[in-house]
């Protein structure tokens, strides 16, 4: 886990960059279809959804996350049931703001809002669950390791000379 603020800025990036990458993709095979018009779509709209979703978790849900998070586990619980609840709750959050915006982004009617959200947001939050127990979160920690290891290279070298 990151341990300074840079490092939460980098492992945030890697995180957003590998959930929404995914999330996107997922959301329009599913509704659009697989097929290289819909992926080539999906990469054109990355770059926005990737800054929406910087937003929305850097300003909203990754601080109310925390806040959730601390009710559910006390300081001498295990990192597992630390890590644990903060993935709930950050894929909680997440999962239901960002289900929303994508319903409004692609022009759902006020009308069919609450019943397509029922119907989209549980199949977002199992996938992002998973996905990022599973994919996004091992990537970002293995991104952290290797950042680290290249600063430690880089200070070697400086040392040397």
């Amino acid at each position: 886990m990151p341990r300074t603020k840079r490092e939460g800025i980098f492992y945030g990036v890697v995180m957003v960059f590998t959930m929404s990458i995914f999330m996107n993709l997922l959301n329009t095979f599913l509704h659009a279809g697989a097929s290289m018009s819909s992926l080539k779509k999906a990469l054109l709209l990355q770059p926005v959804i990737f800054a929406i979703v910087m937003v929305v978790e850097g300003l909203l849900v990754s601080n109310l996350a925390q806040k959730t998070m601390k009710r559910f586990v006390q300081a001498k619980d295990s990192t597992e049931a630390h890590a644990l609840a903060r993935t709930v709750c950050m894929v909680t959050g997440m999962s239901l703001a960002m289900s929303l915006i994508g319903l409004m982004l692609v022009g759902t009617p006020l009308f069919e809002l609450p019943l397509r959200f029922a119907s989209v947001w549980p199949v977002n939050f199992c996938a992002a669950f998973w996905w990022q127990i599973l994919v996004a979160g091992p990537i970002a920690r293995m991104s952290l390791k290797i950042l680290r290891s290249y600063r430690k290279d880089s200070e070697l070298i400086a040392e040397d000379l």
